[in-house]
């Protein structure tokens, strides 16, 4: 039978976080019924249609025209001691930049960011929740229940600061607000004057206020900063608050409808500069504005829930799942406006789901850590740094950020494609493969899995006839209902290209 030339599919939005959920695709859809426009939602018509994509990746990205591969770069080296659990960028009026990372003994160690070593400065308390605030030209630390701190980039050391007209131990965190710094207990929110962003003592002249805050249905456990003002985070909803311009009543607060509760501040973005704010609330995955909410990337919050946990050995070329008994470990952050970050894992963060905003597609990587956030370049004169700011925190205190050069010798990812089939009713010789672009000097393998269920694979190694230029060609005879192919090592793949012949019946 005449051979067939295919080139697939390489810009689905979506795919599916767990690889055994994806179904069976064909080239040629014949009666099937699995999509149809009066019956499938058009909020997201590329999901389940049948085409075959990309159904699972790690340490791969969507570009405009395809998927990339990427690596890691070390920034920061590893800290002397301590296990780290958090880090957070200190600055001043004179744009001074530092990093301040935590431990989980509360312990302050600082870097420059330019991959000077972590230094230890002062013990802090074990488990107490630190929040930051920049009001005046100064960053405010507070440590839960204990005290607020200030950096001084002169003698490098933290100093004590004292909230007036407040009792430390009393105190949950802190943010900010057109120039108030904002402290907040479980039953109660304060906020300074404008005059001296540390004098919380109430008066009209001055703007320092507070009180409770109407409409709140359970414990404050959170304010987040907004353009507009500050969101409230209960145990069970949302209140924003609004800024008023007006120094005697500057915020009014208004409950947000449909808004979820805020559990923990580290499923919180803490991106001031957008409209909306994004959390993983008691009513999963939500956009939150200051008058609604908005449940968004439901895919999302059904995996993360799920209690079902997959990741593929790049070494055995093998899927393993666990089924869990308890949720999974998970984090969120938005960075540089444009990726949101989902991280998870089993025991420790070791997986994250990432969405380009601006592609409107989702990437994964695999790589250790315990806080994603954007990574600020402190060296003077870099200016081009958008791709640059994905950056990793592990638990020894080194960062790393994803390094998306094409033609990296560390861009190291893996992508599987399919399930390739032409017709139902017959199986598939797989007969040439051309894969666009791979570069010389980058380790690129490519293996077909082959199945005779849809489901249970059989490995083969293709022949590779050519590796000029920019493009690998590979020869197989392999045969099967479909075929898959993985793809791992260092590629920016943006043409695939096969050619086949039609099999026997099944």
């Amino acid at each position: 039978m005449a051979q067939i030339t295919y080139r697939a599919n390489l810009s689905a939005k979506s795919f599916p976080f767990i690889s055994e959920n994806f179904g069976r695709s064909v080239i040629v859809s014949g009666p099937d019924q699995n999509f149809s426009r009066q019956l499938v939602s058009a909020e997201d018509t590329d999901k389940d249609i049948g085409i075959a994509q990309a159904y699972y990746l790690h340490n791969v990205m969507p570009h405009e025209q395809g998927w990339q591969s990427i690596g890691f770069t070390q920034i920061l080296p590893t800290a002397p001691s301590g296990v780290f659990i958090n880090i957070f960028l200190l600055r001043d009026g004179a744009d001074n930049k530092i990093f301040l990372g935590i431990d989980s003994a509360g312990d302050f160690y600082t870097s420059d960011g330019t991959g000077a070593p972590w230094v230890f400065v002062q013990s802090g308390v074990a488990g107490a929740l630190v929040t930051t605030a920049y009001v005046a030209g100064v960053t405010y630390i507070y440590v839960a229940y204990t005290g607020c701190y200030s950096y001084n980039f002169t003698t490098k050391t933290f100093n004590s600061v004292t909230l007036i007209n407040l009792t430390a131990a009393n105190i949950t965190g802190i943010t900010y607000s057109f120039g108030y710094l904002v402290a907040w207990t479980p039953s109660a929110v304060a906020w300074s004057s404008t005059i001296n962003p540390v004098d919380f003592t109430p008066s009209v002249n001055t703007g320092a206020g507070g009180g409770s805050v109407e409409s709140a249905r359970g414990a404050i456990n959170y304010l987040v900063p907004h353009t507009l003002g500050f969101i409230v985070g209960t145990a069970d909803n949302c209140v924003a608050a609004l800024y008023q311009n007006n120094i005697r009543y500057p915020f009014q607060f208004r409950e947000i409808v449909n808004s979820g509760g805020m559990t923990s501040l580290d499923l919180v973005s803490y991106d001031a500069n957008s409209g909306n704010i994004y959390s993983y609330t008691t009513s999963g995955m939500q956009l939150i504005s200051t008058s609604q909410t908005q449940t968004v990337f439901p895919e999302i919050t059904d995996f993360i829930s799920g209690r079902y946990f997959e990741d593929f050995n790049d070494a055995t070329q093998t899927f393993s799942t666990t089924v869990l008994s308890s949720s999974m470990q998970k984090k969120l952050a938005v960075i540089a406006d444009r990726y949101i970050v989902m991280s998870y894992g089993i025991s420790q963060l070791t997986h994250a789901i990432i969405y380009d905003i601006t592609l409107k597609r989702y990437g994964k990587i695999k790589f250790t850590h315990v806080q994603a956030f954007t990574y600020h370049l402190a060296a003077p004169g870099i200016l081009e740094v958008p791709r640059q700011s994905l950056g990793f925190l592990k638990a020894d205190g080194s960062v790393y950020v994803i390094d998306f050069s094409i033609g990296s010798a560390n861009s190291n990812g893996t992508l599987i494609l399919g399930k390739y089939q032409y017709v139902r009713a017959r199986t598939m010789q797989l007969d040439q493969i051309w894969v666009e672009s791979t570069r010389p000097g980058q380790s690129f393998n490519c293996t077909i899995m082959s199945t005779a269920d849809g489901k249970t694979p059989t490995l083969t190694t293709p022949t590779l006839t050519n590796s000029s230029g920019l493009t690998r060609e590979y020869s197989s005879r392999a045969i099967g209902v479909n075929h898959s192919l993985l793809f791992q090592g260092g590629f920016m793949i943006d043409s695939l290209v096969m050619s086949f012949n039609i099999h026997g019946k099944r």
